[in-house]
């Protein structure tokens, strides 16, 4: 019997190919969690939403379990980072869900 490993060896990502869809996959984690704590979506909807579209459901935290005030900054710090002003603007939502729940 073959080994399973070979069937994929031609189709192993590069190391640039792996650090890109791990930057989709942060995206995708912030974009779902950004949507469900401002109140855009409802989490159950936003898993309906992305299986009809294929799309991936990931998120930067637990939401059975809540937002960690770190998880919540670390999202805030990325929006940050990509420096436009859209972004800034959920980074000001954001805030205020982390000052109102965690004073």
């Amino acid at each position: 019997m073959e080994d399973p490993r070979e069937e994929y060896e031609g189709d192993q990502l590069t190391e640039v190919e792996k650090m890109e869809l791990e930057r989709h996959m942060l995206y995708t984690a912030y974009e779902n969690s950004y949507r469900v704590l401002t109140c855009k979506i409802e989490f159950n909807e936003l898993i309906l939403q992305n299986e009809l579209e294929g799309t991936s459901s990931i998120m930067a935290y637990d939401p059975i379990e809540g937002i960690l005030e770190e998880e919540l900054e670390n999202i805030i710090d990325y929006y940050e980072k990509l420096d436009e002003s859209h972004y800034y603007l959920r980074c000001a939502e954001l805030k205020k869900i982390l000052d109102t729940t965690y004073p």
